[in-house]
């Protein structure tokens, strides 16, 4: 039989302390009033099913009474059940809350004004005898991302030994991509080429887990789930594969004098436009949201993380651990099955100790081991550096508040054996000046597009999305109990920076600008000439590891211009051609747009099998390394050998400065003027005036009067790596 469900998010009697009883509406915010009781009279739908009592969430601590019978105690913010099967009656049902708002161990806190209430649904079920409690779905990609091994683990009440599960999987068009039966509890399949889900590709595919008895479903759970993997390697983030900078902001569950009992169509509202920011990633701050948030992060396409709700707390008081840790706990059963959950967040803003670490990294990976785990974190460099790793944490947080957007640095500086993110940056520091909030996401690019061997930010959270009510703090980051510091005001009307921020989180996923400025030098005689294909016949050459070989020796600090600040060189895009040309002056030439790279020790051989006068040969520069800024003048660091079919050979020696010149244009603080006294230049071109400016040369080979069968270039110097880029036959 389907579950039936009575909704209870009616009129309710209310007082407040032991006053008189007056009507309310649940659910409901309400300013704290310490202790209130709520209490509910309602008939039965049915009487011979098994019947359950849900609650979605109180603040901030709630004792549950049904016909007499105490049920239990409930904390805040989280997913309670009750079964009341044997003390329901037909008639007249007293079901009674009893509320603490504000002394309580665990649940008020300092950062956001706090509200009490039944502040979200309730409601009951009548049920089967057997039911399905949990379904959790985990997947796990293949490298290449075109299989995905899913594992569903089903927890039950009253299963038969007669009883089966069947598993249905259904993709976003509605085709069933997988169905299976199995009487057990635990049951893995695979799916070949899965749609990934992504904030760019919200894909979310419908499993349905019928609990089946004598062939008939008795029970059935339908949920939504996505095959996605999101990783650390290194200092970066990869979202399936893709190093992934999380652009976020920090949301609370809150609107306007609503408190945390929002509506679904504002909701949806919220979470739409913060999409609509250009961002990938919100930090449901700083407690457990509401499950359609989550449900909504999956439709859209948004990454989230959960924290249990602490914030400047007592990290020793065991009960507030004990109690933050269940919550903690609960979120994660709750949550764990939803695509969108990038991590988990232990704390906000603590100062935290080893214990409290060690336990949440435990909670959180016996509930949930497939996701990464840490804590919103303002502490020193130096604890957290001691204690996040040490203790089972993924990779670092920081919160950057400054008016100096220098001293964003810092943390990326010194914490570099894993990931850092600022789940806070912000405040009424930027705020204060556009310019200022320029330059700070200025900074946080420049950190996201460093090479790994520099210091490298992973993600930035701007707090925060909306203001908010909050009576602790003054001038200037609060006026009138209003902390203005989020993108929109209390109902979500846009700020004059609104807009500033989509536009400048922008450069953080567009590519590198290589606007590229391009001037042909050389000139040649009018004459009969014929490009020649660039393709390498020498078998030992490989193209890529001499690249890598180049990248290695520029990125050397050459000591004369080494400054630790400055360093001597930012190469982001390299001696790459920004389009192929065709002519150099008068000479045609079919341009490698990338260049042979051939390094000390190697070679790349071209086939000619052409009769003519000489070879123009483009090329002849070195990178980082030739004269005039490295090596000695007239030093041999390689040679040209023309082959002839008849087996004779040519050499043509290049030597620093007479034939090979570094390709740099600029080096350290100067402009460079690198000639070589019988290889002029080409072209050059440059990508940043600052540091990515290249000069290329070329060189006539005279030939013997017959057919010519291949060109080799070999380089006979470490510190050099020749570039070679067109070769083109004068007849």
């Amino acid at each position: 039989m389907a579950r039936i469900t009575q909704d209870l998010n009616t009129v309710w009697d209310y007082r407040i302390g032991q006053g008189t009883f007056s009507r309310i509406k649940v659910p409901f915010s309400s300013l704290p009033v310490g202790l209130s009781t709520c209490r509910k009279t309602f008939d039965a739908l049915c009487t011979d099913k098994r019947t359950f009592l849900f609650f979605e969430g109180i603040t901030y601590h709630a004792w549950v009474n049904f016909n007499g019978v105490d049920l239990g105690q409930m904390l805040p913010y989280c997913e309670y059940r009750f079964e009341i099967t044997s003390l329901l009656k037909e008639k007249d049902n007293l079901l009674t809350v009893e509320l603490s708002d504000i002394d309580v161990t665990f649940g008020p806190a300092e950062g956001w004004e706090n509200y009490g209430g039944i502040i979200r649904p309730v409601w009951v079920e009548y049920a089967p005898d057997a039911i399905l409690t949990d379904v959790v779905f985990t997947s796990f990609l293949s490298e290449e991302y075109t299989k995905a091994d899913c594992h569903i683990s089903v927890e039950t009440d009253g299963f038969p030994s007669t009883g089966l599960y069947r598993y249905t999987l259904t993709d976003p068009t509605g085709r069933v991509v997988y169905s299976g039966d199995s009487a057990e509890s635990e049951y893995s399949f695979s799916v070949e080429h899965p749609l990934l889900w992504s904030p760019d590709f919200p894909n979310l595919y419908t499993l349905e887990t019928a609990l089946m008895i004598d062939g008939e479903p008795q029970d059935v759970d339908c949920r939504k789930v996505g095959f996605k993997e999101f990783t650390v390697k290194g200092k970066r983030f990869y979202l399936n594969g893709v190093p992934t900078f999380l652009t976020g902001v920090c949301r609370h569950d809150t609107w306007g004098d609503q408190g945390h009992t929002l509506t679904p169509a504002q909701m949806e509202q919220d979470m739409r436009m913060i999409k609509e920011q250009g961002v990938n990633y919100v930090r449901l701050v700083h407690y457990p949201h509401i499950k359609r948030i989550v449900e909504l992060a999956d439709e859209i396409g948004l990454l989230i993380s959960e924290e249990p709700g602490l914030w400047w707390s007592d990290m020793h008081n065991p009960t507030l651990c004990a109690d933050s840790l269940e919550v903690l706990k609960r979120t994660v059963i709750r949550d764990r099955s939803n695509v969108s959950v990038a991590f988990w967040l232990a704390f906000n803003e603590c100062i935290f100790t080893p214990e409290f670490i060690q336990d949440s990294s435990r909670v959180c990976r016996e509930t949930d081991p497939t996701r990464l785990v840490s804590g919103a974190n303002c502490m020193s460099i130096e604890m957290t550096k001691e204690h996040f790793t040490k203790n089972g944490f993924d990779f670092y947080t920081m919160h950057p508040y400054t008016d100096d957007p220098n001293k964003l640095w810092p943390s990326v500086k010194e914490l570099t054996d894993k990931p850092v993110l600022f789940t806070e940056w912000g405040g009424h520091f930027i705020w204060e000046s556009k310019e200022l909030f320029r330059r700070y996401v200025g900074e946080m690019v420049k950190m996201w597009r460093n090479p790994e061997d520099e210091p490298v930010l992973a993600g930035a959270t701007l707090w925060c999305w909306s203001d908010i009510y909050e009576f602790s703090r003054a001038e200037p980051g609060c006026r009138d109990g209003i902390l203005y510091e989020g993108l929109t005001d209390l109902y979500r009307n846009p700020h004059d920076h609104f807009h500033l921020f989509k536009t400048l989180f922008a450069e953080i996923n567009a590519e590198p600008k290589q606007e590229c400025q391009m001037e042909v030098c050389g000139q040649v005689a009018e004459g009969n000439y014929l490009p020649i294909p660039m393709v390498n016949t020498a078998p030992e050459y490989n193209e890529d590891a001499a690249y890598e070989k180049m990248k290695e020796l520029w990125s050397e600090p050459v000591t004369r211009f080494y400054y630790y600040h400055k360093k001597n060189r930012r190469i982001t895009v390299g001696p790459i051609l920004p389009e192929d040309p065709l002519q150099i002056g008068n000479l045609p030439v079919d341009c490698a747009k990338k260049p042979f790279v051939v390094c000390g020790g190697s070679k790349v051989t071209i086939p000619v099998n052409e009769t003519g006068k000489q070879l123009w040969v483009v090329g002849n520069s070195s990178m980082p390394y030739g004269y005039p800024v490295y090596g000695a003048y007239g030093a041999p660091v390689g040679e040209y050998i023309i082959r002839y079919a008849d087996g004779t050979e040519d050499t043509f020696p290049l030597r620093n400065g007479y034939e090979i010149t570094t390709a740099h244009g600029i080096f350290g603080p100067s402009r460079l003027n690198p000639v070589a006294a019988n290889a002029p230049r080409a072209l050059t071109f440059e990508y940043d005036r600052d540091c990515e400016s290249y000069t290329i040369n070329m060189m006539a080979l005279p030939l013997q009067d017959k057919e010519v069968e291949a060109l080799t270039l070999k380089c006979s110097d470490e510190k050099y790596a020749l570039l070679f880029y067109a070769v083109t036959l004068e007849k």
